[in-house]
């Protein structure tokens, strides 16, 4: 027997012998199985997972033949929980079993928890048809067995005092956009975009940044939130994009404050922190803007301008037909050097004051005497008569006098 002739006979044995596998396997009795779980297959505890955190519920379906149609998977609902099949298809694969070849399809079922507690995956029906002996179809209907599994908060920082989501990866993207490339004037706008993109979440459950209220410095207008959920080569990605534009109403400085994203990462088991920086920007006064911005300051300097002119206006009216104040007519006579019109207003103040009609005997202190000779001669200094007339003036606040029966011999 040539090389040839031996070739072909072992290639006829082998086809043999895979028919006779294939009766083999064709007569056993049709078998369909069905079971879930979560996280790792051959786990025996709970899984314990964080708020928000992607959770992928498997469902496989077996049999040791071969599926005639489409398999159908019930849907689930579970309190505080969302539930979404991302995927409408499922995983086909063939093991072999004790020399058996077995059929699979793997579906994924994410879960997204709402809140800490305790839940159950309930029982899932399953609905398989399959080639039943002597080829025929066979409909077969399955259910799993309830999974527990816990949610816990991963962290104290991460309470409800601000907003966070779990993710096992994420970016922050900012962008600014201004109507006028040239310096910023009321009535143009800045438009503010923020976008969050994250793996192994839901765009629904990523936070909306841009909470600014109201504000005199502008009018803001948000635009509705971009919400994208994609599955590629990396996985489940999220997108959420906000815009607010603002219609500038003032000058001056204007102020958009920073912003600091939280989130947990599912992966890594570690809070993570991204900060999205504020911005500042100048804004050039319009005519109406300046005066609606400095309106208040202008009617109080104009309320006070009118004030002072009136009272002006009163007091020299009165001082036409009344004697000016005494301290006035003291300082008008040492501005001009005047020194005898300022003694004989300091001789007055004395009297007034102490009773005295001498400078030299109002008080017998050596410092008094000293000043009071010196406002006598002919080389005095301003401030002399200044100390002397502070002196009477202090003492004139915690004096006490009988006033005099004729009021004009004050005048004297």
């Amino acid at each position: 027997m040539n090389r040839w002739s031996f070739r072909l006979l072992m290639m006829v044995m082998v086809c043999l012998s895979g028919v006779g596998l294939t009766h083999a396997e064709e007569s056993q009795p049709t078998q369909v199985t069905a079971k879930a779980w979560i996280g790792s297959k051959d786990s025996k505890q709970l899984a314990v997972f964080a708020p928000t955190e992607q959770i992928i519920l498997y469902v496989e379906v077996s049999t040791n033949t071969w599926y005639t149609s489409g398999t159908q998977i019930a849907a689930i609902d579970i309190a505080d929980v969302l539930v979404k099949q991302r995927n409408p298809f499922a995983i086909n694969s063939s093991v072999r079993k004790q020399g058996q070849t077995w059929s699979t399809q793997l579906w994924e079922i994410v879960l997204y928890p709402q809140k800490s507690g305790d839940f159950t995956a309930p029982s899932i029906i399953v609905n398989a048809q399959v080639a039943g002996p002597g080829g025929g179809k066979q409909a077969v209907t399955l259910e799993t067995k309830p999974i527990p599994f816990r949610v816990e908060l991963p962290a104290a920082e991460l309470d409800g005092s601000r907003s966070w989501f779990s993710s096992t990866k994420a970016t922050v993207e900012q962008q600014w956009q201004q109507s006028s490339e040239e310096e910023l004037k009321v009535g143009d706008s800045v438009t503010r975009v923020l976008t969050i993109e994250a793996h192994d979440s839901l765009s629904v459950l990523l936070p909306n940044l841009l909470r600014d209220g109201i504000s005199d410095v502008w009018q803001v207008y948000p635009s509705p939130a971009e919400l994208m959920d994609t599955q590629n080569r990396e996985g489940y990605i999220s997108k959420r994009t906000d815009s607010h534009t603002y219609i500038l109403q003032q000058g001056g400085d204007i102020t958009w404050p920073a912003y600091e994203v939280w989130w947990w990462n599912s992966k890594e088991k570690r809070i993570e922190k991204v900060t999205v920086e504020g911005k500042t920007i100048h804004v050039k006064h319009t005519l109406g803007s300046w005066l609606r911005a400095y309106q208040s300051e202008l009617l109080s300097s104009s309320l006070v301008i009118v004030l002072v002119v009136s009272l002006i206006y009163v007091l020299k009216r009165y001082f036409r037909t009344h004697s000016k104040p005494a301290w006035y007519q003291f300082v008008r006579s040492l501005l001009k050097c005047h020194w005898a019109e300022s003694r004989t207003l300091l001789y007055k103040k004395a009297r007034n004051t102490k009773q005295q009609v001498a400078l030299t005997a109002v008080e017998q202190q050596p410092q008094w005497n000293r000043y009071a000779c010196r406002v006598q001669q002919e080389n005095t200094r301003r401030k002399d008569f200044i100390w002397l007339w502070k002196r009477l003036s202090a003492r004139a606040t915690i004096s006490f006098r009988i006033p005099r029966a004729l009021k004009q011999l004050d005048n004297k």
